[in-house]
């Protein structure tokens, strides 16, 4: 399941050329880790970006419950 990424992350972040910048302003939220991998998820099918499993856990391993 995927959170939808509008209203949580800048609209400038909307792009698939902003991979890099999206972990990284996920990586700083104050949310659990599974809630970023969420939104993460969301954020690539609407950008239209093929992401790794390995990008996805290092968002999640971010989360505050980690």
């Amino acid at each position: 399941m995927a959170i939808s990424p509008t209203g949580i992350l800048p609209e400038e972040l909307m792009f698939p050329a902003k991979l890099n910048d999206v972990i990284l302003f996920l990586e700083q939220l104050a949310i659990p880790g599974d809630q970023k991998d969420e939104i993460f998820f969301g954020w690539a099918r609407t950008v239209g970006v093929k992401i790794s499993g390995a990008q996805r856990a290092r968002v999640r391993r971010s989360g505050v419950d980690q």
